[in-house]
């Protein structure tokens, strides 16, 4: 682990910051911990402490991030787990580099994190049964809910991609869901090699770590399976526009190719 690197990993849920939270942690240089601000982090595993309800205001959370970089020289973090002008702070910090990630199509997002939640999978290889049981009883989504959501998700990622738009181009690095995990194999490697060279740790051959980026072993949810929602067709159709994402990618009154 490199003692000198300390690195801010942002994101928010089902951006698919697992999978390259999984390609970055495999690195020797990297120790990443993961989530340590989320409700849960505590349930993960025996013994982990409970940071959440240790940090009130900036000197708790610079206390508690101290602690954390005695063991580890990255944090991962969601973009609602704290305050937004907490999460601002650490987007500023001098010392640390920065990883951002975020999805253009913030509908599929939050749609995506509402079916988790109903399912309770959040990771592909987290599976214990098939994966068309786990959507076998679907509820309908409130559409209200799902805007609101949207919106704010929206308004967030705004404010911290603008932090980070502050910071020189070798102390951060932006990447897009769509790009990074539905482009070539070529340009993928291209992205990954930009954190390497941005972290300054020697390039990683991926090996079976690529598999971290290919949608068809990672990806959980897809047109199919949102399509299973009871009323997928009225969320895409009051949901949907070009600005924050479609549920589906073709026109939801085009009902012959609807999924």
């Amino acid at each position: 682990m490199s003692r000198s690197l300390r690195l801010l990993f942002h994101a928010h849920p089902r951006s698919g910051s697992s999978s390259l939270y999984e390609i970055l942690q495999s690195h020797p240089a990297l120790n990443i911990i993961e989530e340590p601000f989320n409700e849960n982090f505590t349930r993960w595993e025996a013994g982990n402490k409970n940071y959440l309800e240790l940090v009130h205001d900036i000197p708790s959370l610079e206390a508690q991030v101290a602690e954390i970089f005695e063991s580890y020289n990255g944090i991962k973090i969601l973009d609602y787990q704290l305050p937004p002008d907490f999460i601002a702070h650490l987007l500023r910090r001098a010392d640390c580099k920065i990883i951002f990630l975020r999805r253009r199509n913030l509908l599929q997002s939050v749609v995506s994190v509402l079916i988790a939640e109903q399912t309770r999978l959040w990771k592909k290889w987290e599976m214990t049964k098939p994966l068309d049981e786990y959507y076998q009883n679907l509820q309908p989504l409130n559409m209200a809910d799902i805007q609101q959501r949207v919106v704010g998700m929206k308004a967030r990622l705004e404010c911290f991609e603008s932090i980070v738009d502050e910071r020189l181009a070798h102390e951060a690095v932006k990447l897009v869901y769509e790009e990074l995990y539905f482009s070539e194999p070529s340009r993928q490697e291209e992205q990954i090699n930009v954190l390497w060279n941005m972290l300054q740790v020697p390039p990683m051959n991926l090996g079976h770590h690529r598999n971290y980026l290919q949608p068809e072993t990672a990806k959980i949810n897809s047109a199919a399976m949102y399509a299973r929602l009871p009323n997928a067709r009225e969320i895409d159709e009051a949901c949907g526009n070009d600005e924050t994402g479609r549920l589906f990618d073709i026109p939801p009154n085009k009902s012959e190719h609807f999924p």
